[in-house]
């Protein structure tokens, strides 16, 4: 399996390299894909990173080659004041012209970061390509509730596996920021966060259900 990092400097993907090593190995990629790389795209600090999966026709078997397209960020030591994965930025709030964009300051790599991030990503990558989730059965208004949950699912995985994963206290900010703009959370609603994180919930249409007994976005 091959394994690339794109769109970065030689420095950063010195760094970054050995990290996307670490997790394509823990969670065994090569079964599935033949090649994985992360491109450093124009995107604003606070995107959600996105996931691009092609066939690739071999005469054994077929392999997937996988491409996730994220923004430098994700590599740097958390320094927002609400200590999460997504901190939040105003609609309004522009990000800068790519063309003037500022060097990536060596200084603010997170090796632990980077593994916290690649690990959760490439086991959304491996999920897809099992069918463990199915997205197209996702209906269109659901998008966003499902992601966040099994969001919740994949690190509760990785912490039960003892590899590197965004942290419970992480997707609970997470979780209460987006369900909260929607309603009052209550015991019941937080015992369906600790049934997602702890494995109580796992399969993809169990999760689906969940989305029904949380206030509506």
């Amino acid at each position: 399996m091959e394994l690339f990092c794109q769109g970065m400097g030689e420095e950063l993907c010195a760094l970054v390299q050995p990290c996307l090593e670490s997790a394509a190995k823990s969670l065994d990629l090569a079964a599935d894909f033949l090649s994985f790389t992360i491109v450093i795209d124009d995107l604003p600090d606070a995107s959600e990173p996105w996931l691009r999966l092609e066939k690739i026709h071999k005469p054994d078997r077929n392999f997937i080659k996988g491409t996730l397209f994220c923004s430098e960020s994700f590599f740097c030591s958390s320094d927002h004041t609400s200590g999460t994965v997504f901190p939040p930025v105003e609609i309004w709030d522009q990000a800068p012209a790519p063309g003037g964009a500022a060097p990536f300051d060596l200084a603010r790599f997170s090796s632990s970061r980077t593994e916290n991030f690649l690990h959760h990503e490439l086991l959304m990558a491996r999920d897809l390509v099992r069918g463990e989730v199915v997205p197209g059965a996702i209906a269109t208004g659901q998008v966003e509730a499902f992601s966040a949950l099994w969001a919740i699912c994949i690190d509760g995985r990785l912490s039960r596996m003892g590899l590197p994963g965004f942290s419970q206290a992480e997707r609970r900010s997470r979780f209460s920021r987006l369900f909260a703009c929607a309603g009052v959370l209550l015991p019941d609603h937080w015992q369906i966060f600790q049934s997602l994180w702890d494995g109580g919930v796992a399969q993809w249409k169990d999760v689906q259900a969940s989305i029904r007994l949380l206030p509506r976005l």
